[in-house]
């Protein structure tokens, strides 16, 4: 392994420290969410279960919180450490290193000082509430400008930086807050961020540094995000999305590929240099209440499929990285082996190398999101009449589409089609500049070797 940073092949996409590409294929695995009524055994299995199941279907990052009981390492007084706890992270690290898992770290999340006044509910394991910090700060506003609080913040980092942590090429990136600006105070948040993007990168200088905002469902994400496409600092760009019936934007009331790479596309429109990834998707009840009734019915895994499909064939640096990982959906219904699905996708491609350009079209039947590279054209082609409204509310099975013809411009005869939903690839032909598709349901993958000059 190799430690991670934006490729200076092409800085949309990530690199080993040796030239290679690296392609993310991420899930959150953030927290056990019943920890606190497990043994310590229980727990460390559940992850080392989780990751390699994980690993075994061709994923090669993950996600964690910190500021969890089980992570926290300074669970109970300011300046006073667990040692306990942070042999759990070095559980979770050893653990990545023997599976090939690159991990982003999570510092803090946090909302209020002291109790209650929590906005959502984590089953179990999530508290909002940081009554730690009472006595150094009466409210949020005063624990970003404490200068106590400053330290103790990095006191934090600083103590995983000399456990080593920091060492590892494992871990490839530090965020430092769950979704900061939901807060609401965007005066005093933006010149912390940017006073602890520096002081992190001090700390660990061979891992990237990002920080991280919430869901893009609202008016007020537009200016959010503006703000955080201009962080100095910041590695690569990430945004949270989620299929919300009680969202603002239309789009994230809509299907879930159209909300995902459309999330895609308000990165790329804010900075087109970085690396994008698409860091949390899933689908939830009105505003954020809870996790979405929609999981229960989809066993299948309709709408994880779009969520790792759609972001990298909109221009992501990897596919997207869906929440409710556990028994709320993905492990609820055994869906790993959608990553495996992806993971052949993306085998052998170099997006790096071939300095891909998104484009998007669409005929009477499909929707298409296309990447132009070098040597290579990607079509990732979505069925219209197929979403989740159709297949899980109406319950109408997907249909098997025959004879559907695209549009293949001047690249010769050499194209192939991959059927995600069963797992083989088909050889086909081109003429006349038309493409016929063979069977498929929902989706499938087209590769056109481009001609050379073409």
């Amino acid at each position: 392994m190799k430690f991670i940073r934006p490729s200076r092949i092409d800085s949309r996409y990530f690199e080993k420290q040796d030239g290679s590409t690296w392609l993310p294929i991420g899930l959150n695995l953030c927290f056990l969410r019943d920890s606190e009524s497990r043994t310590e055994a229980e727990v460390l299995e559940t992850f080392r279960s989780w990751m390699t199941e994980f690993a075994a279907n061709g994923g090669n990052f993950i996600r964690v919180w910190l500021g969890v009981p089980f992570f926290d390492i300074m669970p109970d007084h300011p300046g006073e450490f667990s040692e306990k706890n942070l042999s759990h992270i070095r559980f979770v690290v050893e653990l990545a290193e023997r599976l090939g898992i690159r991990i982003k770290f999570t510092l803090e999340h946090f909302r209020h000082i002291g109790h209650g006044g929590n906005t959502e509910q984590f089953p179990g394991v999530v508290d909002f509430n940081k009554p730690l910090y009472l006595g150094l700060a009466s409210d949020m506003r005063e624990y970003f400008t404490s200068p106590a609080c400053r330290s103790l913040y990095l006191a934090k980092a600083n103590h995983l930086a000399e456990a080593g942590i920091g060492e590892s090429e494992s871990v490839i990136a530090w965020e430092l807050w769950n979704e900061i600006n939901c807060l609401g105070i965007p005066d005093v948040v933006k010149p912390w961020s940017d006073h602890m993007l520096r002081e992190l990168s001090t700390l660990f200088p061979h891992q990237m540094i990002v920080q991280n905002f919430g869901s893009f469902s609202g008016s007020t994400g537009y200016r959010h995000y503006d703000d955080l496409g201009t962080l100095p600092g910041n590695a690569f760009l990430q945004v949270h999305r989620y299929l919300d019936p009680g969202a603002e934007l239309d789009v994230c009331r809509g299907p879930m590929d159209i909300l995902c790479a459309d999330a895609v596309r308000e990165l790329r429109d804010r900075n087109a240099q970085l690396p994008l990834v698409l860091a949390e998707c899933g689908a939830v009840e009105a505003n954020h209440a809870r996790y979405s009734d929609l999981y229960a019915l989809d066993a299948e895994g309709t709408l994880l499929h779009d969520m790792l499909f759609a972001p990298f064939f909109a221009g992501s640096a990897g596919c997207g990285q869906p929440w409710h990982w556990d028994h709320l959906y993905i492990q609820k219904h055994h869906l790993y082996h959608h990553f495996a699905r992806f993971a052949r996708t993306v085998k052998g491609v170099d997006p790096a190398r071939e300095h891909f350009v998104p484009f998007h079209t669409e005929t009477h039947r499909l929707r298409i999101y296309g990447l132009r590279g070098n040597s290579r054209i990607l079509l990732w082609c979505r069925d219209k009449r197929n979403n989740w409204k159709s297949e899980l509310i109406e319950r109408n099975a997907p249909e098997l589409l025959h004879a559907e013809k695209i549009p293949i411009d001047n690249c010769g005869e050499n194209v192939c089609c991959y059927l995600p939903w069963e797992n083989r690839d088909v050889s086909v032909s081109t003429r006349d500049g038309w493409c016929e598709l063979p069977d498929f349901r929902r989706s499938i993958v087209v590769t056109v070797c481009r001609n050379k000059g073409t």
